[in-house]
């Protein structure tokens, strides 16, 4: 005890002298710095009396100079003054070795990493970006927000000023695609600049994001993705090395340039190329994605919002041992439009493979939102974007084949599994016809076949909470005979009819097939034969393709009249082939027993919940009865909102003009009149059986809403 009270008494005195010693350091300082300034003085009052008006003005600059290094030099002196009180204070408070908690959570470069982004966020760096609007593409330097009210802001291109984006807050438009960007300004009185060099490469690289891929920012080379590349106009694009274009090329700002457009798949070959009027090819390099996200990923189908991952944020996967050591700074934001988007950065651990996304991400509890690196420079390296939903679990979709059976395609359903509370709404106006059952924790769709129900979006989210849009695929096959430079507006899912006739080599007819969706199938063949069939390649924009049927005039099966000929279709995606039937080739007539056609009368069925309804239709005077009785009087008990239904139906002028020459007859059961099923059910099989009698009806029927899911005959009606 004696001897720790001498050390604690020695270390008080040696404390003690050496604050005296600090202190009489900070006073000669200070005398020096007040020395200086009497000399200062002295000299100018001799200059004013000696020297011409413009030395005088030199001498008062001097003088102001002399003033800041007296400033700085007091602040230097004053803050090293309290960081060495502050640290006399914690070595004195310091607890005993036995209370002690241990080494400090943060290790000395972890601390200097944090100090780095902190300085960082203070100071934010402008970078090159690109926005479409109406047909032209802008491109323009962004000023972050914490910059725009600092004075004496500036931004220049090549020692030229740059002209402020009129509709677009701290944007400033480029006037050339090489050279320097410089941005000025102050910060605590004391002049700034960051500088953005852009090569003398003649173009500039942006990787796209939004949900329709509608802006984008300057990266230095692609991974995988959408990608906008701004060239010279005279530039063409090498489509022996890139492909052929998605779209094509688009307007920009800068004149004398263009936008051209590539999608890379990831693990793909695809190149950015161009040739130069030279004939010199310009390849911009890939490189491969270093970074990917890993977490629960759910069944989703859209295209240009990112990944969606369930139960919460995913974590970021390094794909080499070197990815986190070139990272400086990531930053994770909401994405889509709008000022003032929450974002966050941080700086990344170099040790392990995965990286968690900060603990603000998941307390936000779901959204859409990007992640972009940033190298040592802040340079963009590469971007990526991601949409999740603590609420939502898991995704189910029964997808059948492909190709449809001999009665057509058949209802799919769609399964949400999420927490209590959690609703599946439609997003657009294509999900009307989709029945709907929630319960608790599940929510599920019936997908009728209809080729316009196949892609539905839908927001999910609780009530209150963050909603994420997701996008249910079902992956039908559907296909239509019509003029080889016209598609079809209307497409079946039954075996076809092909005439002879239409297979003659002065023929325009062709066998149209729709896809579920852009670059679903890898190749396409057509024929008799599989070893005969003829290839059909599919543009990358395109999930419709025609199959002129003119170039099958010569196949022995056209000139065979003596029996049926089926005409297939073979679809090769993911190294597998699915082989189908799309269409007949029928008899000849010599070859057909003639028999007198029956009375016409067209059949539709409907469904609501458990209410079953058939409608004939057939010709007469323009009655509608309903197990046998006037419609009104039968429905007369029905709930007002359902006669509404009802009636809105029979007031169409396309319907209302052609049930007045036809007699119709339907047939309920299941529930009963007082409930607004059988109404429902009445009104959905009667719109089919309308469509069964003029095709043309269908598409008008299906955006009022009628015609509901396809039934097929029940055996009790």
């Amino acid at each position: 005890m004696i001897y720790s009270r001498k050390r604690q008494q020695a270390q008080n005195a040696a404390e003690e002298a050496r604050r005296e010693a600090e202190e009489e350091r900070q006073r000669e300082v200070e005398q020096e710095a007040v020395r200086r300034a009497e000399e200062d003085e002295r000299q100018r009052l001799g200059a004013e009396r000696r020297q011409p008006e413009e030395e005088l003005r030199k001498a008062e600059e001097e003088r102001h100079k002399a003033e800041e290094v007296r400033r700085v030099g007091e602040e230097a002196q004053r803050k090293a003054g309290e960081e060495e009180r502050l640290k006399s204070e914690a070595e004195r408070k310091r607890l005993e070795p036995g209370k002690r908690g241990g080494r400090p959570r943060a290790s000395p470069q972890d601390r200097e990493k944090q100090e780095v982004q902190e300085t960082k966020q203070r100071r934010p760096k402008p970078e090159i970006v690109c926005w479409k609007r109406g047909r032209e593409w802008i491109l323009a330097v962004e000023v972050p927000e914490d910059l725009l009210a600092n004075s004496g802001l500036a931004v220049l291109q090549n020692a030229s000023p740059l002209t402020q984006d009129g509709f677009s807050e701290g944007c400033w438009c480029l006037s050339q695609a090489c050279g320097q960007v410089v941005v000025h300004w102050n910060e605590d009185e004391v002049p700034r600049e960051t500088r953005i060099p852009l090569g003398e490469e003649n173009y500039l690289l942006f990787k796209l994001s939004g949900q329709n891929q509608n802006q984008g920012r300057r990266v230095k080379s692609p991974s995988s993705g959408s990608y906008l590349v701004m060239v010279p106009d005279d530039w063409e694009r090498d489509d022996a090395l890139s492909g052929p274009p998605p779209v094509a090329p688009q307007s920009v700002s800068l004149t004398g340039y263009q936008a051209h457009f590539y999608i890379l798949e990831k693990g793909g070959d695809g190149k950015i190329a161009f040739l130069t009027p030279e004939g010199e090819s310009v390849v911009i390099e890939s490189k491969a994605s270093r970074f990917e996200l890993v977490g629960v990923r759910l069944n989703d189908a859209s295209e240009d919002m990112g990944p969606l991952f369930g139960e919460g944020p995913p974590q970021i996967r390094a794909l080499d041992d070197q990815a986190w050591k070139d990272v400086g700074t990531i930053i994770v934001g909401e994405e889509g439009s709008g000022k003032r988007k929450w974002r966050t950065q941080f700086s990344p651990v170099p040790d392990g493979m995965e990286q968690g996304l900060p603990s603000e991400v998941l307390a936000r509890k779901g959204g859409w939102y990007f992640v972009r690196f940033y190298d040592t420079n802040d340079d963009l390296v590469e971007s990526l974007d991601f949409r999740f939903l603590c609420a939502l679990r898991e995704i189910r979709i029964l997808q059948p084949s492909p190709l449809p059976s001999e009665d057509g395609h058949k209802p799919v359903c769609a399964e949400f599994l999420h927490e209590p509370g959690c609703a599946v709404e439609p997003a657009d106006g294509l999900a009307c016809s989709v029945q709907i059952e929630c319960e608790d924790d599940k929510t599920i769709l019936t997908i009728p076949p209809d080729p316009v129900c196949d892609e539905t979006r839908w927001l999910v989210g609780p009530e209150g909470g963050p909603h994420v849009e997701v996008t249910i695929l079902v992956e039908r096959l559907w296909w239509a005979v019509g003029e080889e430079d016209n598609a079809p507006s209307e497409w079946e899912d039954q075996l076809l009819t092909l005439p002879c006739d239409e297979f003659v080599a002065t023929s325009k007819k062709a066998l149209w097939l729709r896809l579920p969706r852009r670059r679903w199938a890898d190749e396409v063949l057509v024929g008799f034969e599989k070893s005969k069939a003829s290839s059909y390649a599919i543009k990358v924009t395109e999930r419709t393709i025609a199959l002129p049927l003119r170039n099958f005039s010569d196949s022995q099966e056209v000139e065979d009249r003596m029996q049926k000929h089926p005409f297939k279709v073979w679809i090769k995606r993911d190294d597998k082939l699915i082989e189908g039937v799309s269409a007949v080739i029928p008899l000849s007539p010599s070859a057909v027993q003639v028999v007198s056609p029956p009375t016409p009368n067209w059949v539709g069925f409907g469904r609501k919940k458990t209410a079953i309804a058939k409608a004939v239709l057939q010709d007469g005077c323009g009655g509608i009865k309903v197990n046998g009785r006037p419609i009104w009087d039968y429905f007369k008990v029905a709930p007002p909102k359902a006669k509404r239904f009802l009636r809105r139906l029979l007031e169409l002028n396309q319907v209302s003009e052609a049930l007045s020459r036809m007699e119709v007859l339907i047939t309920v059961r299941g529930s009963n009149p007082t409930a607004a099923r059988q109404a429902r059910a009445a009104a959905h099989a009667l719109a089919r059986a309308l469509m069964s009698y003029d095709s043309k009806l269908k598409p008008s029927l299906k955006q009022a809403g009628f015609g509901g899911v396809r039934v097929t005959k029940v055996s009790s009606i």
